[in-house]
């Protein structure tokens, strides 16, 4: 995608500004209609699923243009200034929207809440500080009773019963490491109970994200108008801008590990890629992918293995039976494509499948990162893609395919463009179906359509890449 007889096209750019601005319109015009006292049954959530599909494939037609005709000859300032303008003004344009098919963010919120009052996110459930003939049963089914707020809680308890009343998942406590409660904290110093703050925290989180991307451009002699590849994509914008993820504190640490990768500065990737296992724990296992085959980079790997270790040791030392952390290694499954598969085969041979299929999934993805490690690629932009095949490996094998997930891949894609995550990003998307599926008669017979359309064209998209001899 990146031939360079390819001549800067300003026409495909300012083609392309058009698809966030209209991507922006209809979200904002959609939220209005997904407040929470809306029933699922009752939200326009075809028509959302059809415009985000539009949109997204749209985005992907473009993108694959846009790529291989913006090379290193493309100027950089007004156009750089465009790209930030459209999306920065995008991102401002969605703060004030409820966001679309997600509540994660009523979590966040409550344990920023928590942080923020010096208390200990990690030891209690939700469910404990809320009484509600909903929450009630849900704890019943669990094998659980309400008990009246831990001391020191009562407070907290009764200023956030709306917010706690509307957690996802109330009996299970928070999975969220310690660096993302600080930013759950921060935002709930900005709006207390409000969403605001949280979702000006994400936008912040998302310009860092972008401003060590250019640098990242920069440092590989690419073209700094590839950050429009995330700047303006369809998904990032709904997740992040109107949906307030909190993956969006993941971006900046991966973003900073490719620069300093691609700067060959191996130290500061290192303290990069450490805080981004203290968002996330994933990104502890394509570190091998990103160094060089020697001693020194084995003394590094164990030194980001520490200082991750370090960050996230608050919420090990409060891991319990009930914990989020806990119960997702453990059972969580949602939009999975191979993974049923793997656990229906499983299944004939022993009583525990799901933790085999695991078992398997971790194996393959180890098995790629130990291969990646042993070629010894000395070039910046192999070890970047011998990451990005690990996280994508990682995303289409496991038990979890939700789109924000994708967007794990945008700062490998914005200074490598690469097919099979371009589709992942564009496909990803499908997972809102699902919604509208549920409130179908009998949902359980379509199971297998959205777990298809989201990862099915990835996956056909990588053994293209595969089978094709691309020049270095």
């Amino acid at each position: 995608m990146t031939g360079s007889s390819a001549r800067f096209a300003p026409g495909i750019l300012i083609g392309g500004a058009l698809l966030p601005i209209a991507t922006t319109m209809f979200l904002a015009a959609m939220a209005p209609r997904f407040v929470w006292n809306i029933r699922l049954g009752d939200r326009p959530i075809l028509a959302f699923a059809i415009g985000m599909a539009i949109a997204s494939i749209a985005f992907l037609a473009w993108a694959l243009r846009f790529a291989s005709t913006h090379t290193r000859r493309a100027p950089a300032g007004r156009t750089l200034g465009m790209i930030l303008a459209v999306g920065l003004i995008a991102r401002i344009m969605l703060i004030p929207s409820t966001p679309i098919l997600e509540d994660d963010f009523y979590r966040y919120q409550w344990d920023g809440a928590v942080t923020a009052a010096g208390q200990n996110p990690f030891r209690h459930p939700p469910a404990r500080f809320v009484t509600a003939p909903g929450v009630d049963r849900l704890l019943a089914t669990v094998g659980l009773a309400p008990t009246p707020p831990p001391k020191g809680y009562e407070g907290l308890a009764r200023a956030g019963r709306e917010t706690l009343l509307r957690v996802n998942n109330p009996h299970i406590a928070t999975i969220y490491p310690p660096l993302a409660q600080l930013g759950f904290a921060a935002g709930h110093l900005l709006t207390p109970w409000q969403l605001t703050g949280w979702k000006i925290i994400v936008l912040v989180a998302e310009m860092l994200t972008f401003v060590l991307l250019l640098g990242a451009l920069r440092a590989g002699q690419l073209p700094l108008s590839w950050s429009a590849l995330y700047w303006w994509h369809p998904l990032a914008l709904k997740e992040f801008a109107n949906s307030a993820h909190m993956d969006a504190l993941l971006l900046p640490f991966l973003a900073g590990a490719l620069w300093m990768l691609i700067a060959r500065r191996t130290r500061l990737m290192a303290l990069f890629m450490a805080g981004a296992a203290a968002v996330k724990f994933w990104p502890l296992l394509i570190v091998p992918t990103l160094l060089r085959r020697s001693r020194a980079a084995i003394v590094i790997g164990i030194i980001v293995g520490l200082l991750a270790l370090l960050l996230v040791l608050p919420q090990l030392v409060s891991a319990s039976t009930d914990s989020g952390l806990t119960r997702y290694a453990a059972d969580w499954q949602r939009n999975a494509f191979v993974f049923p598969g793997l656990v229906a085969a499983f299944g004939l041979v022993t009583t525990d499948p799901a933790a085999l299929a695991r078992l398997l999934v971790a194996a393959i993805v180890l098995g790629w990162v130990a291969w990646a490690w042993q070629r010894d690629r000395t070039a910046p932009l192999d070890r970047v893609r011998a990451a990005s095949v690990a996280i994508l490996l990682l995303i289409l094998l496991g038990p979890t395919g939700y789109p924000w997930y994708a967007l794990w891949l945008m700062p490998f894609v914005v200074v490598q463009p690469r097919l099979p995550v371009l589709v992942l990003l564009a496909s990803a998307p499908a997972y809102y179906l699902d919604f509208w599926l549920q409130v179908r008669a009998n949902p359980a017979d379509w199971t297998w359509i959205v777990p298809l359309a989201s990862a099915g064209p990835a996956w056909l998209a990588l053994a293209a890449e595969s089978g094709v001899r691309r020049p270095a």
